[in-house]
C-alpha cells in the first residue's frame, strides 16, 4: 500500500466520523454535504472529494435516505425522527482513491431498522474475513448473501463492490451475491472495495432523481456498508477505510 492510500483511507475515516456525528433531526444532506467540502479543505486542502463531477455526479457525497440505497443527491430536506441515511464517501489524494459508506440511524431508531443495519455491517465484515490471497469473489459474495438471506434480506443485484486504486472503479467487480470458490482469485497487494447492499424487501430497484439515485422498488427501507481493504500475502486483509 502506498503512504497516498493510506493517508486518503484515514481521510475518509476521519470525515466519515464527523459527517455520521452530524445526522440528527432537522439537519439536511446539503449541509452535511457544505461540511465536508469545508472540513477536508481546511484539514487537508490537497485532497480531493472525488464524487463531485464523477460521471456528472453533481455533489461531493452521496446521501441516501430510507429506500434510497446509493447514489443520494443531498438535498434540503430535514432528516427526520428514524431516518435510515447511508453516506458514501470516495476521497483522492495524490494519485490514489479511497471509498467508504456507512449506514446512521437518525434518532432512536426502529428495531427493524436497527436490525437491518446491523445485518448489513456483519454481512461486510463477514465478507473481509474472507478476502484473503488465493480465495474468490465469489466466497465474498456468497459470504454477504448468506448472512442476509438468512437473516430475511435481499441482497443487491444490480450493483457491486469493485476494485480501486488509481481510479475510482476498476474491475472486476465484486457482486453482493456469488458462489464459493468461483470468480477472479485475490493476489497480493489488491485493493477492493467491499459493499453489502440490503433490502428489507425484495432486491427489485428504481431509478429517482436525476437518474442518479438508486432506490427499492417497494419502498422499503435499506443498508448500505462499504470498506476499502488491500489483500495481504498471510492473514486477514488490511481495512483501509
Amino acid at each position: 500500500m502506498t503512504k497516498e492510500m493510506k493517508y486518503a483511507g484515514t481521510l475518509v475515516n476521519l470525515l466519515l466520523n464527523d459527517l455520521c456525528e452530524r445526522v440528527t433531526i432537522g439537519n439536511t444532506g446539503n449541509e452535511l454535504n457544505a461540511y465536508a467540502e469545508e472540513a477536508l479543505h481546511w484539514f487537508e486542502p490537497k485532497a480531493i472529494l472525488a464524487c463531485k463531477n464523477f460521471h456528472g455526479f453533481p455533489k461531493s457525497i452521496c446521501v441516501s435516505v430510507n429506500s434510497a440505497i446509493i447514489h443520494g443527491i443531498p438535498n434540503n430536506i430535514p432528516f427526520k425522527e428514524d431516518d435510515v441515511v447511508k453516506i458514501d464517501l470516495v476521497i483522492k489524494f495524490g494519485k490514489y482513491f479511497a471509498d467508504s459508506a456507512r449506514t446512521v440511524i437518525c434518532g432512536k431508531g426502529r428495531e427493524e431498522d436497527i436490525r437491518l443495519v446491523k445485518t448489513c455491517k456483519e454481512c461486510l465484515y463477514k465478507a473481509i474475513s474472507v478476502a484473503r490471497r488465493g480465495w474468490t469473489i465469489g466466497d465474498i459474495g456468497h459470504s454477504i448473501q448468506q448472512h442476509a438471506e438468512r437473516q430475511g434480506y435481499s441482497v443487491m443485484r444490480d450493483f457491486s463492490g469493485h476494485f480501486i486504486g488509481k481510479s475510482i472503479h476498476l474491475p472486476p467487480q465484486i457482486p453482493c451475491f456469488g458462489k464459493q470458490r468461483e470468480g477472479y482469485r485475490l493476489k497480493e497487494d489488491d485493493l477492493l472495495c467491499i459493499e453489502p447492499m440490503l433490502f428489507m424487501g425484495n432486491s427489485r430497484i428504481v431509478k429517482g432523481e436525476n437518474g442518479w439515485v438508486v432506490r427499492s422498488a417497494d419502498g422499503m427501507r435499506t443498508s448500505h456498508w462499504e470498506h476499502t481493504i488491500e489483500i495481504q500475502r498471510n492473514g486477514i486483509p488490511i481495512i483501509i477505510t
